[in-house]
């Protein structure tokens, strides 16, 4: 029996290398770093599922109709409905999957922008993309180590071509880390990312977004769309590439005092503006409902920006930053948040009066209780009771590339499809590579989960192939 060669190491690959196992298939993983992990280890706001029995135990009522509706609503007019399926009918599966199989801590949910219910699930340590893809990680080092040999990791191993027999994939070749090509045979998975980090003068954000090419980026370098390259440059029946022009720019990178115009930034989770934080511009003043769609705060922000109003600040107080301690913490120790004693020191670092400054509190605190409508349409509130005596959390952010939508295309069972529709023999894709799911708006939550759901479909199917 062949085994089946999954081709990127983040959590879609991983997911996929565990679904080819649980399927008596055999599996080979090639990652062309030196570690494993891919961007899905920097996921900071957690994996959506609808109908947990997280949610179950916190009362929360949701189903994966209402997460199809969200998801349907914010992808818009490019939304397909069999992948968008595949994702929600799949998420409460693949939290249990997740718990279960690799005793993922996902007890906690929230609610992030473009959901109208909690469904983003993490657990009480810390970033949830590091705590779930390091435990299937371990577990695959594990199976590595059994006598039976189904599974093999392969790092620095770039794969640089696929290998045809006709239509039918049926391998890679890959070069080592000596500059080596190898040859493996079998089914193949790709599970490479997306190309938020492809800044190269003919690369794909240039040939696609070149808007977007003076932008910082929170991807790691690995991020140049080499599945995409891979499945396109296929001899015979390639496979096609859709909605390549949909990247997502995220709202909030932080802006590193010490390196203000360093490319890649880290990303400053949505999950700040879940539990409370706020906006605000230069003044002091809120200008957009902070929990709405990535693609709508975002181009609030430009507006900001380039009327002169910026720099924009992220500003959590007390309660709000105790929610999401280990979070706060981190960024705290690498300089990207700054700690204020009280409300009258922000105002002085911010160059604003504590009146105006206390007057946004106090106005988004009556917005909470409904004693007023906010001007921006927000609905959901969350910690907004302030002190101005109380901690203060500062940080300044701008937006970034962050996630790219478009990708290979597949169907609902993670089958590469031609430029006619047909599925492509011996060829799976997942993840981030994969183009489709999002339509033109990613909801935060719903990476980690896309990452799982496909990778775990295109697995079993793969191993199935034979």
């Amino acid at each position: 029996m062949e085994p089946v060669i999954v081709v990127g190491g983040g959590l879609s690959g991983l997911s996929a290398a565990h679904s080819v196992l649980e399927h008596g298939g055999k599996v080979i993983l090639l990652d062309k770093k030196p570690a494993l992990g891919g961007n899905s280890v920097k996921a900071s706001s957690g994996i959506n599922g609808a109908g947990t029995d997280s949610q179950t135990r916190l009362n929360i009522n949701d189903t994966p109709k209402k997460f199809y509706d969200d998801t349907t609503k914010s992808a818009g007019q490019l939304a397909r409905p069999n992948l968008i399926t595949a994702l929600t009918s799949n998420s409460a599966p693949a939290i249990d999957w997740l718990t279960k199989n690799f005793g993922v801590d996902l007890s906690l949910v929230s609610i992030l922008g473009g959901h109208f219910t909690p469904r983003t699930h993490r657990g009480t340590g810390g970033a949830p993309g590091w705590a779930i893809t390091s435990a299937l990680m371990k577990k695959l080092a594990l199976e590595e180590e059994k006598p039976e040999q189904r599974a093999k990791i392969l790092k620095n191993a770039k794969v640089v071509k696929l290998l045809q027999d006709g239509d039918k994939v049926t391998g890679v070749e890959y070069e080592d880390g000596q500059g080596q090509k190898v040859k493996l045979e079998g089914p193949v998975v790709i599970a490479t990312g997306g190309f938020g980090a492809d800044f190269s003068p003919t690369g794909l954000i240039a040939t696609h977004r070149p808007d977007l090419i003076q932008l910082p980026t929170v991807n790691g370098d690995h991020a140049t769309g080499d599945g995409h390259v891979l499945i396109t440059s296929l001899s015979s029946q390639s496979g096609v590439l859709i909605d390549m022009d949909q990247v997502q720019v995220h709202p909030t990178g932080f802006v590193d005092p010490a390196q203000p115009d360093a490319k890649t930034k880290f990303l400053a989770a949505e999950a700040l503006r879940g539990v409370g934080g706020l906006l605000l511009k230069k003044d002091g003043s809120r200008f957009v409902n902070e929990m709405e769609k990535r693609d709508v705060v975002t181009a609030k922000m430009w507006e900001v920006i380039q009327s002169g109003q910026g720099p924009v600040r992220l500003v959590l107080g007390m309660q709000a930053a105790t929610e999401l301690k280990s979070h706060c913490d981190f960024y705290l120790s690498k300089g990207l948040m700054k700690k204020f004693a009280n409300l009258q020191e922000v105002a002085e670092h911010m160059q604003v009066s504590l009146k105006d400054l206390q007057g946004t509190f106090i106005s988004h605190e009556s917005f909470a209780s409904g004693q007023e409508k906010d001007p921006f349409g927000k609905t959901q509130f969350h910690n907004s009771d302030i002190k101005v005596e109380e901690t203060f959390l500062v940080a300044l952010i701008t937006p970034v590339v962050h996630y790219t939508m478009g990708g290979v295309l597949v169907d609902e069972q993670a089958h590469v499809l031609d430029a006619s529709g047909k599925p492509i023999p011996g060829m799976y894709a997942s993840g981030e590579v994969i183009g489709g799911v999002h339509g033109k708006n990613r909801l935060g939550g719903s990476s980690l989960l896309e990452a799982v759901v496909f990778g775990r479909i295109a697995g079993e199917n793969a191993a199935k192939s034979e």
